[in-house]
């Protein structure tokens, strides 16, 4: 039997907010993934996915065993992603709020992964992936396909987003310790 003192005994990890973000990405991702398979729900259960995410994010330090203390760096680095995140959205809405919902919705889809490129140092190297598939799922179904259905570009970024996530909760920090 492993005393209980060992798990906390486990060297810090790179990235001790993984855990977090990967819980947030898997409630994000399921509140949108519903809010495309029911749309006339979908503005519900994309805030109570995001809602939910947060909470389970902050919860996540509670987790056992710790992986550490984030750096000042990993702290300002989710701060300034929010931050681009919010201009971006807040141009993007400006700059194209006489388009199509579409149009709309796929190009903040597209701004959301650069801010998770920018969250790749808070959260390591799999956030920035996701960011950079994400962003170009949506730029396709923006620029490559614009006829395809806005529910499908929308659902394979849910499903990307449900994946990362459970990879970075459950995969990822085990498998740094092997």
């Amino acid at each position: 039997m492993i005393p209980l003192l060992a798990l906390d005994a486990v060297p810090p990890h790179p990235y001790p907010l993984i855990r977090g973000g990967g819980l947030f990405l898997i409630f994000v991702g399921l509140g949108f993934l519903l809010g495309w398979i029911f749309p006339s729900k979908w503005i519900p259960l994309g805030i109570g996915g995001f809602v939910t995410g947060f909470v389970a994010s902050g919860l996540s330090a509670l987790l056992k065993p710790s992986l550490g203390t984030p750096s000042l760096v990993q702290i300002a680095a989710l701060v300034v992603s929010f931050v681009v995140e919010a201009g971006l959205i807040y141009y993007v809405v400006t700059t194209f709020k006489d388009r199509d919902d579409r149009t709309m919705i796929l190009s903040i889809l597209f701004v959301v992964g650069l801010h998770f490129v920018i969250m790749g140092m808070a959260h390591g190297p799999l956030i920035a992936i996701l960011g950079v598939v994400t962003s170009l799922n949506a730029w396709i179904g923006l620029k490559v396909t614009p006829r395809s259905p806005l529910r499908l570009v929308g659902g394979i970024d849910a499903l990307l987003k449900v994946g990362v996530g459970s990879w970075m909760l459950f995969l990822h920090p085990a498998l740094t310790y092997t």
